[in-house]
């Protein structure tokens, strides 16, 4: 069964002060792949750097879970393909 951004991202994400992030749109869109960021060639494609897990959904996004120790989580999304999609 395929698994929805809301189920593979921490529960914070789902409530509380995650709830007006931009990646809520996609909340209940099915993940085709997940990332493992500090594998070579699976590092986040977008500018965040502290990205060490990712996901990329079947509507041609990624979400990534940056985890900025100064700044604290946030959950960037970029308009991506996969290369092997």
């Amino acid at each position: 069964m395929a698994k929805t951004l809301k189920q593979v991202m921490p529960p914070q994400f789902s409530g509380g002060e995650y709830r007006d992030d931009r990646a809520q749109r996609y909340a209940n869109v099915e993940v085709v792949r997940e990332y493992d960021g500090t594998k070579r060639g699976e590092g986040w494609p977008g500018k965040h750097k502290n990205v060490y897990y990712w996901v990329s959904l079947a509507n041609g996004y990624a979400v990534g879970w940056n985890e900025n120790p100064g700044r604290g989580w946030s959950f960037p999304v970029i308009r991506w393909a996969a290369p092997d999609q």
